[in-house]
């Protein structure tokens, strides 16, 4: 859920040693575009794929070309754009030099004709996960000085980013050393923005069980649009601006027809027992760190950082509290903040800056 990030302003290009800058203004950030060919969703998709990005390097890299930099993966929300704009780029480079620190910022582009792929392996998306580990990431230790361990990749995102580096994390902990989720989408099926995908039998998506129709959408502490209401306005949009058919590309089996199977009759609300099943299997973060927990315990350990506002637009601090319960009994250490009054917005204040709070941390950590 949720937008950001305009596109970045670039004044030049300069070809430097084999790898590319772009060179502007001393005042403003350096960014490279990068586009990674990935055989694997090429294969897929019957059609030449690539997996982009925008790369904000720190302020030392050109004057610095012995150094090796760690590395920040930034995945937008849903609708955003993954291209820095001054005023994004420029909230990393404050909060790197605010921390004393500089990091290789990499963002990725997580939007696909169907919305957003949130970079999980999916029967109708294709494998973006595995393209993410196994393709791009290689290529790009290899065309930018990056300390190339687990140890030094941090993942951080917001709204389906948000889910995104989770799923991320805990799905190829090998590979990276740590992630902050803002405002993640649904990570417990048991409160999807409000219904309970595990009840059996399926409750209708509209309506609790009393009766009484789900809210969505909050607005300065009061529900302004029901569940039923957002997915009918969302019927009308344009495909890859469609938040539920972008969860049921990336949650759902595939159709006879090709296309994802729907998790719920729009017009009705009633569900689909074996979609839901499928989806509470495959994809509920919450029951597969559980199913998983003696393997992923050593991997997660300090590794995990969640925040949402208690007013969050899109009710996602529920879904969040189910996690943390679970992570708790677990005997996990991760990080969840639940910021009092923020919502899905107002979010990136908390702390003096949210940019700010989850560099300071990282460079914590990096230090440890």
């Amino acid at each position: 859920m949720t937008r950001a990030f305009g596109s970045a302003l670039i004044l030049a290009a300069l070809l430097l040693g084999g790898r590319v800058y772009l060179n502007v203004e001393s005042s403003n950030p350096k960014v490279v575009e990068v586009d990674v060919s990935s055989a694997m969703l090429t294969a897929f998709r019957h059609d030449p794929t690539q997996i982009r990005a925008q790369v904000l390097v720190p302020d030392s890299y050109a004057a610095s070309p012995e150094r090796r930099y760690p590395t920040i993966f930034w995945v937008h929300g849903f609708g955003g754009a993954y291209r820095f704009n001054p005023q994004s780029a420029g909230s990393w480079n404050d909060a790197m030099r605010a921390a004393g620190t500089e990091f290789i910022v990499v963002a990725l582009d997580a939007s696909i004709e169907t919305g957003h792929h949130v970079f999980a392996n999916s029967a109708n998306n294709g494998s973006w996960g595995d393209a993410l580990v196994r393709e791009f990431v290689p290529a790009l230790d290899r065309r930018f000085r990056t300390l190339a361990t687990p140890q030094t990749r941090f993942l951080a995102g917001f709204s389906s980013g948000g889910w995104s580096v989770l799923w991320l994390q805990v799905n190829y902990p090998e590979t990276f050393g740590g992630e902050w989720s803002l405002s993640p989408d649904p990570v417990d099926f048991h409160d999807f923005t409000g219904p309970d995908l595990w009840r059996e039998p399926p409750q209708n998506l509209y309506r609790a069980p009393d009766g009484r129709p789900y809210w969505l959408v909050r607005r300065n502490g009061r529900d302004v649009e029901t569940l039923r209401d957002y997915v009918q306005a969302d019927d009308g949009r344009p495909p890859p601006q469609r938040q539920f058919g972008s969860f049921d590309a990336v949650f759902s089996p595939r159709g006879a027809d090709g296309q994802p199977e729907k998790l719920f009759d729009h017009e009705t609300g009633a569900i689909d027992p074996t979609v839901e099943r499928y989806w509470d299997v495959h994809y509920d973060i919450a029951h597969l760190v559980e199913k998983r927990w003696p393997t992923l315990k050593p991997e997660l350990r300090g590794k995990l950082h969640l925040i949402v506002g208690t007013e969050d637009t899109y009710h996602l601090e529920g879904s969040l509290h189910l996690f943390a319960d679970e992570l708790k009994h677990l005997g996990s250490d991760a990080d969840v903040v639940f910021a009092p009054g923020y919502d899905h917005a107002t979010i990136y204040e908390y702390d003096g800056g949210l940019i700010r709070h989850i560099v300071r941390q990282m460079a914590a950590m990096r230090e440890r």
